[in-house]
């Protein structure tokens, strides 16, 4: 359990972040729209991306950039359509109510690329456990929400 500690750690304070990614990005689309938001994000993204690289890690030669399956690189494509979701989502419905739709779509995938190993994931089977947590954060989600 130890091990996890650390990795469980930095996803709980990646959920953080991007709790308040969403409420930021939310207010930004309230004032120029979802589109010229997006745009903003991921060219502020860049330039963070871009410094990271080139101060601190280097780059990647490019025998290892054709080394990844072509699937590795819809991330960035994806990530259009997720910060736009995001945005509206929490801009129309707040967010805790936001914020727990994302997490139950989440999880329910993530059940899913899990039990059939998708994405070169270890597969983990379906069991009666995780249905079930999958339903508990439902219900949970519901208790969350009300107002």
């Amino acid at each position: 359990m130890f091990k996890l500690l650390l990795p469980l750690a930095v996803a709980a304070l990646s959920g953080l972040a991007m709790t308040f990614q969403g409420a930021i990005n939310a207010a930004l689309k309230e004032k120029i729209g979802v589109a010229p938001m997006s745009l903003t994000v991921h060219l502020l993204g860049l330039i963070v991306s871009l410094a990271v690289v080139l101060f601190c890690t280097g780059m990647p030669r490019l025998s290892e950039f054709k080394s990844a399956p072509p699937y590795a690189y819809l991330g960035g494509v994806i990530n259009v359509a997720i910060i736009g979701g995001v945005a509206y989502a929490i801009a129309k419905t707040g967010a805790t109510t936001g914020i727990s739709a994302i997490l139950f779509g989440q999880l329910t995938t993530a059940v899913v690329l899990d039990h059939f190993g998708i994405f070169s994931l270890e597969k983990i089977p379906l069991s009666w456990m995780r249905i079930i947590g999958v339903i508990l954060m439902l219900v949970g989600m519901r208790m969350a929400i009300h107002k």
